[in-house]
């Protein structure tokens, strides 16, 4: 089940990172619209932003609360080995190295073979996190009260 949860948490987070590159281009092209001639000079940058930009929208969230938007959504929490956030630079490393098997047709096939049969990916047993499946929600207090009130 896990396999699962982790594609489809990848698949999320990789809709919601190319869904906002366009507002993060748009914005750095009105920045490069208003230095005019400057703006040349510039250009190269556009591709290393498009190179950057997934790796910072899946590294800070990872490395700050363990989770990317995919990963809330389908209840999975990275943690380091003590079971805490990973942080930044693991997480970014963490996530190069998995842009990097990804990429690769082989990668793909070992991160698959791995994630199967033996419950973690290479790159998480390098940088030495754990991807954990969270099954029980916690509700708030006011969620606890409207469904008390809802029974009524």
């Amino acid at each position: 089940m896990e396999i699962g949860l982790r594609i489809l948490a990848l698949l999320i987070d990789v809709a919601f990172c190319f869904g906002t590159l366009p507002l993060v281009m748009s914005g750095t092209g009105w920045v490069l619209e208003k230095l005019g001639g400057l703006a040349l000079v510039f250009i190269p940058f556009w591709f290393i932003l498009v190179v950057v930009w997934p790796l910072l929208y899946l590294a800070i969230p990872t490395g700050l609360w363990g989770k990317t938007p995919g990963k809330l959504i389908c209840r999975l929490k990275v943690t380091d080995c003590y079971g805490q956030q990973p942080g930044i630079w693991r997480s970014l490393g963490r996530e190069v190295l998995k842009i990097l098997a990804l990429g690769s047709g082989f990668g793909l096939l070992l991160t698959l073979f791995q994630i199967l049969y033996q419950g973690g990916s290479w790159y998480d047993h390098l940088c030495g996190t754990n991807v954990e499946f969270n099954p029980y929600v916690r509700l708030t207090q006011t969620q606890k009260n409207w469904r008390k009130q809802m029974k009524k």
